[in-house]
């Protein structure tokens, strides 16, 4: 019973703090642009090559309480939602068609909320079975207070949502490897398929569990050929699931297709040859193949990203394992270790394969990736890491532990208020804090454009009337009464007698910036700057 007390004390604390953080901040980059209008699109239009850079089913999620419970208003024409820009689209969405968007982005999130409760409630079963209760309820702590999980629940963003279902394919598969009846082969299935839906990056999981399979089947728990054909019906509904989540639609990879010349010329110059039949033969899941290519392209060219002070359009293999050491509370690193040992002192069973494989892959999957834009790519680890960390609840028995461990998770609870409400913003003492982050690494990171009411905030106490700004966002700082003018381009290289904010992303535009110190900072990404009185 206490368990059960605790679960829901810890859920009802995570929700709090991912619902006030969430009422605090403007919308970001990929509410405003794709993630909250592509999917209202998605469900009221069927359109569903709009936008094939991520599938459809996290989208589905964000905009369902949009689209039953304020019915947003669409354009008819469908060349208005189509445009080459998706951000001006999503700017018309929010600002032109509609008049609500706090209200929008606010119900679109709840969604997401509810996906991280899921989320926590699932690691805290899984480590029950695994581990017992002590360690479940410890990972669901720790889970519940992480300023990462906790940003990014309360965001109308896909990577929440990924994080649970990846896991919970994990975690099915798992359950159907302990008990292979039908019914958990369906259950192993149907995740996996809704895996599938919720990001691309989850392909990889069918290499993880074909390999998890073989290792079962080398420890002779399952027969090599009874597993053989339970692996290929898994795979199988998994593709049947995927399919009914773009409507079991068939026609040719790129009809209807944004940009279809630039897609065929693309892949006309892949295979060297041309493809004709791209255009006029049907296929199944035209859109996910679609999006497939769409995002091996965009890691191809790769996407500028800041990494220790240098901005690059090639990723390092380096940028995630930073990023994990600096945006982990300290606290949870440290646990994480303890738990590392406990394992690794163990005997491995399939177990331990299921927490570790899932966990070494996606982590080098990502740092051999060229898209490095955010610690958010990484969440998939996280669950796994919440496991292990929470067997080192077993260390009480050590008479130091039963100092350590009181003082460690004070120390832990310290940091979740203390970094309230920006979470997104959150980097531990190794990078100097929530102040220093801007140094090492930018983007969704520390500033993705959620920083407006804080600006907003800033203004009304100083009695500033007017700010110049240079703002890395979608949204609009007139619905934060902010009253604002743009940046002249002389102004990119001397400031003129007036107060500035300039976004943590565009720091290197305003040339400046590089030579004075900020008077004051919007939440932690938007930098003021004060030059009223300087000559």
């Amino acid at each position: 019973m206490k368990y059960i007390v605790l679960c829901v004390l810890l859920a009802a604390v995570f929700t709090f703090m991912a619902i006030s953080s969430a009422l605090w901040h403007s919308g970001t980059c990929d509410e405003i642009a794709h993630h909250i209008p592509s999917g209202v699109v998605s469900i009221v239009k069927g359109d569903l090559k709009m936008d094939t850079s991520q599938p459809p089913l996290s989208r589905y999620i964000i905009a369902a309480p949009v689209v039953w419970l304020l019915k947003p208003a669409l354009p008819d024409d469908s060349k208005e939602w189509r445009k080459e820009d998706r951000a001006e689209f999503g700017r018309d969405f929010f600002f032109k068609y509609n008049n609500n968007s706090k209200q929008i982005l606010f119900t679109a999130r709840m969604a997401v909320v509810f996906t991280g409760i899921l989320a926590g409630l699932l690691i805290f079963t899984w480590t029950k079975q695994l581990y017992g209760l002590s360690a479940a309820g410890f990972a669901l702590f720790l889970y519940c207070f992480s300023p990462d999980m906790i940003a990014h629940s309360g965001l109308a963003t896909t990577d929440i949502i990924n994080m649970l279902f990846v896991f919970l394919s994990c975690y099915t598969v798992w359950f159907f490897m302990c008990e292979p009846n039908m019914l958990n082969l369906f259950l192993a299935g149907i995740s996996l398929g809704l895996a599938e839906l919720s990001k691309y990056s989850a392909i990889m999981l069918y290499f993880i569990f074909l390999a998890l399979f073989f290792i079962a089947i080398k420890k002779n728990q399952q027969s090599a050929r009874g597993m053989f054909w339970k692996i290929l019906i898994i795979f199988a509904l998994s593709v049947i699931v995927a399919w009914a989540g773009y409507g079991f639609s068939i026609e040719p990879l790129l009809k209807n297709a944004m940009r279809s010349d630039e897609k065929l010329q693309l892949l006309t110059a892949m295979a060297h040859r041309p493809l004709p039949f791209l255009i006029n033969f049907p296929i199944p899941l035209g859109e996910y193949i679609l999006g497939i290519l769409g995002i091996a392209n965009h890691g191809h060219a790769g996407h500028m990203t800041y990494f220790l002070g240098k901005w690059s359009q090639q990723g390092s293999p380096l940028y995630f394992l930073t990023a994990f050491l600096i945006k982990t509370p300290i606290p949870v690193l440290l646990f994480l270790i303890s738990g590392l040992v406990i394992s690794l002192r163990k005997k491995f069973s399939i177990n331990e394969y299921f927490i570790f494989m899932p966990l070494l892959v996606c982590f080098i999957f990502a740092s051999i990736s060229n898209l490095q834009i955010g610690i958010r790519h990484l969440f998939p680890i996280y669950p796994f890491c919440f496991i292990i960390a929470g067997q080192a609840v077993y260390l009480w028995r050590y008479k130091i532990a039963k100092i350590a461990l009181p003082v460690i998770c004070a120390w832990y609870l310290l940091i979740a208020f203390d970094a309230w409400p920006n979470y997104l913003s959150y980097f531990n003492e190794f990078a100097g804090g929530p102040d220093n982050g801007w140094k090492y690494l930018r983007d969704s990171n520390i500033d993705w454009g959620q920083d407006l009411p804080a600006l907003s905030e800033y203004m009304a106490k100083n009695n500033v009337k007017e700010i110049s700004l240079e703002y890395f966002g979608e949204d609009a700082p007139h619905v934060y009464n902010i009253n604002f003018r743009k940046l002249s381009s002389s102004e990119y290289d001397m400031p003129q007698q007036r107060m500035y904010a300039v976004s943590a992303q565009y720091l290197e535009h305003v040339k400046w910036s590089q030579n004075h110190q900020p008077v004051a900072k919007a939440g932690k990404s938007i930098f003021i700057y004060d030059f009223k009185d300087k000559k």
